[in-house]
Parts: structure tokens; C-alpha cells; sequence
């Protein structure tokens, strides 16, 4: 991660966008854990939940309207920083220009699911590897379920009771990263992690 990046999350107020329930429970574990580069203070949370350190709002217009009305300017701060946790490039997210107010967009990207962590995890990125050779068509949560035995994937309490260990989800982050076929200039989850 470059320096200007570490800038945007660092010396901002960050609001995480996640695309799904996987996403959210990681980015919920890393917080509670303070194993975030973002400090505490600067998290955005969430304009329906108040505790929840992130929002599930994708849209940029929705964001706009729903966060573009607070000041980010203080506590030290320079701003606002939406970071957005997806698994593709493939969405196009721009804020409107009438509302544009300085907001920097940082995409971490955990193609081709959120569920490669859990791959990691469970030590079968290997077995993933053979099987997505036979199956091009091969999703990741789709392995979990029917490889892995581990059904309820898609579900928060059971992504919750799987990520409690803090130290597992640091591990399956790290291990996805050294792995995966990250991009030039490309950001992962792994350069969310403070230290």
C-alpha cells in the first residue's frame, strides 16, 4: 500500500461499504478486535445501526444522502473516506458531481467471493484450486457448502461463531493475500490491518 492510501485511511473518517453479510462480519470482528489500520475514533457507523462500524449501502447516491450531511473535519480528521469491500471492479461508483464533496473511494477487493478467507482458513485452498480447474463455474460459497460441509456460509450468526477468533480471520486475510492474483496498485482486505 502506498503511502497516500495509508493517508486516506489513517488521517480521514472512514465509512466501510460492504456488499454483503460475509463483509460486514469481517470488517465487524476486525473493528471490535482494533486490529484495523482506520483508528477507532475515525469509523463511520452506520446511519441505521448505530453501533455497526459499517454501512450496507452500495449505491453512491445513497451514500451521499445518507452521510454527505455530517462534518468530517474534526477530531484531527481531513475528511471522508469510503472504503468499499466487494469482490469485483465490475460495479461503476461515482458520486453524483452536485454532491461531491472531496469524498475519497478506496475499493478493497476479495474477488472472486468473500468466502476464499474461509478457504484459507480451513487449510483447503489446494483442494479449491482442483476443483475450480474442473469447474470453471465453481463459486467459492459453493465450495464451502458442499466440499467443505459448512451449509449455512451465507449466514451472519454462523460467519459470526466462525470468525470469533480474531486471530483465525488475521490468518485465513493474510494467507488469502500471499495467494491470490492481486492486480497492480490492486487493495485487499490485508492492507486494512493495523501493524
Amino acid at each position: 500500500m502506498d503511502d497516500e492510501t495509508r493517508r486516506l485511511l489513517t488521517d480521514r473518517f472512514v465509512l466501510f461499504s460492504c456488499e454483503g453479510t460475509a463483509e460486514g462480519t469481517v470488517i465487524q470482528r476486525l473493528y471490535d478486535a482494533d486490529l484495523l489500520i482506520v483508528p477507532r475514533r475515525h469509523v463511520v457507523k452506520d446511519s441505521v445501526i448505530s453501533n455497526r462500524p459499517y454501512t450496507r449501502k452500495r449505491r453512491a447516491a445513497d451514500i451521499a444522502d445518507a452521510y454527505f450531511s455530517m462534518s468530517y473535519e474534526d477530531d484531527g480528521a481531513e475528511g471522508l473516506t469510503v472504503a468499499r469491500i466487494v469482490d469485483s471492479h465490475a460495479a461503476k461508483f461515482e458520486f453524483p458531481k452536485r454532491r461531491n464533496n472531496g469524498t475519497e473511494v478506496l475499493s478493497f477487493y476479495t474477488h472472486p467471493e468473500i468466502e476464499m478467507l474461509i478457504i484459507h482458513s480451513e487449510g483447503a485452498f489446494e483442494d479449491w484450486l482442483r476443483a475450480s480447474r474442473k469447474d470453471r463455474q465453481l463459486r467459492p460459497s459453493d465450495f464451502c457448502m458442499h466440499e467443505l460441509g459448512l451449509e449455512r456460509v451465507k449466514e451472519g450468526p454462523f460467519l459470526k461463531e466462525y470468525w470469533s477468533d480474531a486471530d483465525r480471520l488475521v490468518g485465513a486475510v493474510k494467507s488469502y493475500a500471499e495467494k491470490a492474483n492481486r492486480g497492480r496498485d490492486e487493495l485487499m482486505l490485508v492492507d486494512l490491518l493495523r501493524g
